[in-house]
């Protein structure tokens, strides 16, 4: 096999791999951020800590820049950490 081909390919399986890790880790995510008990309980203590008012769209802006933040916090603090363990093991 050529070079190329054999690097390609090695490079796919590496990132199909992290898209995948990755893909759990948002699921998981996304079903505690995105539930509706969730969206409650924020809506609720927004209004009485911090006295801010949020409600449709904005809610949801909201809660989608937090779930950006805990995203890239899961990944590269928390699972990535975990992987390198398991993979040096």
């Amino acid at each position: 096999m050529p070079f190329h081909t054999d690097v390609t390919g090695a490079l796919s399986n590496v990132f199909n791999e992290k898209l995948i890790q990755i893909a759990v880790i948002a699921g998981i995510l996304f079903f505690v951020v995105a539930n509706p008990t969730v969206f409650k309980f924020v809506d609720g203590n927004l209004k009485n800590l911090v006295n801010l008012n949020l409600s449709g769209n904005n809610l949801l802006i909201f809660h989608s820049l937090v779930y950006s933040v805990l995203l890239v916090v899961a990944v590269k603090y928390i699972f990535d950490p975990v992987m390198n363990k398991m993979r040096n093991n």
